[in-house]
Order: structure tokens, then sequence, then C-alpha cells
């Protein structure tokens, strides 16, 4: 049983989630059936596009990759505020969520940062976590 809707092999729900059609925002079934992405991929991801560790950039002051991270995880990822301060090194939640809240607002109008995040989540979706 697979994302408690597919029975089947791994191999079987892997083709079924290709060939899935359907708007996970409207539609929470899709959503759950997508998968979620890991922590470790998110991170991989971001250390490939940035060219650094999460060591190097996590701890960088002003640097949009550990928001970035924090907030794909939120997002694609579905993890707790908890879940990822205990990720992101032993953050407070509420620092989390402070982080997650300011990324998506500087989302709205700084175009680079647009840009940065559109490669990120092309490499997720394509699977080259």
């Amino acid at each position: 049983l697979i994302a408690g809707m597919v029975l089947g092999s791994e191999a079987f729900a892997k083709r079924l989630r290709q060939a899935l059609r359907g708007n996970p925002r409207e539609q929470p079934a899709a959503r759950v059936l997508n998968g979620r992405l890991s922590w470790e991929q998110i991170v991989a991801t971001l250390e490939r596009a940035k060219g650094e560790t999460w060591a190097q950039f996590s701890q960088a002051h002003g640097d949009w990759a550990r928001d970035a991270a924090l907030w794909l995880a939120r997002k694609r990822g579905r993890y707790t505020l908890p879940e990822l301060g205990h990720l992101a090194g032993g953050m407070d939640y509420s620092a989390v969520g402070k982080a997650v809240s300011r990324f998506e607002r500087r989302l709205i109008w700084d175009k680079q940062l647009q840009s940065e995040l559109t490669a990120v989540e092309k490499q997720l979706s394509n699977g080259h976590a």
C-alpha cells in the first residue's frame, strides 16, 4: 500500500506517479501520491546550485539558500516546523516559521531569487536530487 491509495509494487506506483494528472493544490490525494521530498534531496540540490556545502551556506548571514531549504521542505516536503528546526541544526520552530515567512515574502519581489528557486525546483522535479 503506497500513500494509502495504491496497492502494488513501488515500480508500479512510480509509473502511476509519472502518469498522474491533477492539481496537487486542489487535490490533496494527488499531493500525497506525488510523495514527499526528503530533506536530503532538498539540501543536495541546493548544494549543487550554490556550489557550497550546507555547512557553508546555512551559517552565512543573508544567504538565501538556508531559508530556501526550509521553505521547500515546508511546502514540498510537508515537514512540520519542529521537524525542520531539528533538521536545520537545532533551530527553534518559531525561528523556522519566521524564516519560511520571510522567504515567501521575499519571493514576491526578488526576481533573481525567483529565478534561482525555479532552477532548484526544476532539478527537484526532474529527480536530479
